[in-house]
C-alpha cells in the first residue's frame, strides 16, 4: 500500500498533537510513504512555530526537520504535479497545495493520510481514498 502524507500528519511525529498515535502508525506499517517535497517545509514552519510557542526546543525542532527524510518517506518534486494540483483545486475545492497532495495520490493510486479536513474533502471529492487521522485506521495499517 502507498500513502501520501501530508504536513498535518509528518508533524505529528514530532509534536504531540491529538491523533499523534495514529500518525505514528505509518511509521510502523508495512506500506511506502510518499509526500510532496513542499512537505517538508510545511512541517519546517510547523515546528519553527512550534519552537517559539516553547512547545519543543529549537534544537529538538532542526533534529525532527533532519530526520524528515529518506528512508521513512519518499519525497516527489513538486513542480510537475502543479498542473494537475491546480484542477483539482479548481474541480474539487480546496487549496493548490491540498491539490498537490491529490494528484501525487492519484498519480500513485494512493491512500491520502491527513489530519486537515480541508484536504480529506478535496480528495474524497476527487475520489481519492482517505484516512483522516481522526477515523479508524485501514486494515492494512491495523496491527
Amino acid at each position: 500500500m502507498i500513502v501520501v502524507v501530508d504536513a498535518s500528519v509528518a508533524a505529528m511525529w514530532f509534536l504531540p498533537e491529538p491523533h499523534s498515535e495514529s500518525a505514528a502508525l505509518l511509521l510502523d506499517a508495512k506500506c511506502e510513504l510518499i509526500a510532496p517535497d513542499l512537505m517538508r517545509l510545511e512541517v519546517a514552519n510547523a515546528l519553527l512555530k512550534a519552537a517559539r510557542r516553547g512547545v519543543i526546543d529549537f534544537a529538538d525542532a532542526v533534529a525532527a526537520l533532519t530526520r524528515l527524510s529518506a528512508p521513512s518517506v519518499r519525497f516527489e518534486r513538486s513542480g510537475p504535479y502543479a498542473e494537475p494540483a491546480f484542477e483539482v483545486a479548481e474541480r474539487h475545492g480546496g487549496s493548490v497545495y491540498d491539490g498537490i497532495y491529490v494528484a501525487l495520490a492519484k498519480a500513485f493510486s494512493a491512500v491520502v493520510a491527513t489530519n486537515d479536513m480541508e484536504l480529506a474533502k478535496t480528495a474524497r471529492s476527487a475520489e481519492v481514498r482517505v484516512w483522516h487521522l481522526s477515523e479508524p485506521p485501514p486494515p492494512e495499517l491495523r496491527s
